[in-house]
């Protein structure tokens, strides 16, 4: 066997190292407090511990076991592998649908930040409404901010509403979907501009996926599939990980698209 799969076997073929290594990563820990941290016995946590010394993952210093330089630089890439592998193998057949390419590569490498996510299906009585999973959540936000390529009839009344009890309200719409809006709703797109805690922005860019909403509890993400159509399932995430993901997502359509402060 190679030294590359040796480590892999090493790493991912025991839950007992693999959760020991991901214990250690917060820092040196005594025996006593390996026990503790993974609920296991002396012999058979002493057992793992020989082998990760063996492939140069851990040291010891004193009474305290640590992540040897190797395994410092390897943990962090191998519990991102994790995430990515949690993230798939339990909505795969959402994610399977998708056509992950529209998301900005530095994104997608990093999707496994989203952690436990859940897909929300809407039934085809409300099939261009927001999930009614996530409204009251969006009203107990602070901030909210949404990306999107597609036009919901609920935009004008719902983001006013949210802007007149205080939350502070960004959205990025791709051009055709803001000159919708200006045609149909004039008065209420100029009324939300002229708000103290609202920005919209136009994107001229193709935004390559069907939206995304990003608050200080939630982020919702809506995704074209591999054929091109777009089926309104949202797949909505707690994690504060996940947070912040959005929050980049957000950034990248805001860095590329112009603010509108006149009509």
């Amino acid at each position: 066997m190679s030294m590359e799969l040796q480590l892999i076997d090493t790493i991912f073929f025991s839950d007992k190292r693999k959760n020991l290594l991901l214990l250690l990563k917060d820092g040196p820990k005594t025996i006593e407090e390996i026990k503790t941290g993974l609920e296991v016995s002396s012999s058979p946590i002493m057992a793992q511990i020989r082998i990760l010394f063996k492939d140069g993952l851990l040291v010891q210093n004193g009474d305290s076991y640590e992540l040897s330089v190797k395994g410092k630089l390897i943990v962090p890439k191998m519990e991102l592998l994790l995430s990515t592998f949690q993230i798939f193998n339990e909505n795969h057949d959402y994610w399977a649908r998708q056509n992950l390419r529209t998301l900005p590569p530095h994104l997608l490498d990093r999707i496994g930040e989203l952690g436990s996510c859940k897909e929300l299906v809407p039934d085809r009585t409300h099939i261009f409404d927001y999930p009614p999973e996530i409204m009251d959540p969006l009203y107990r936000s602070g901030t909210v901010m949404e990306v999107s390529s597609f036009f919901r009839p609920g935009y004008p009344g719902l983001y006013l509403d949210l802007a007149k009890r205080g939350i502070e309200v960004s959205l990025v719409l791709e051009k055709p979907i803001y000159e919708k809006l200006i045609s149909d709703y004039r008065k209420e797109v100029e009324e939300f501009i002229n708000m103290k805690n609202t920005r919209l922005f136009v994107c001229d860019h193709k935004i390559e996926l069907a939206s995304s909403i990003v608050t200080d509890r939630f982020i919702s993400l809506s995704m074209i599939s591999k054929e091109g159509r777009y089926y309104n399932h949202e797949m909505v995430s707690f994690e504060k990980t996940a947070l912040s993901w959005g929050q980049e997502l957000f950034n990248y359509y805001r860095d590329m698209s112009e603010q509108v402060t006149l009509i």
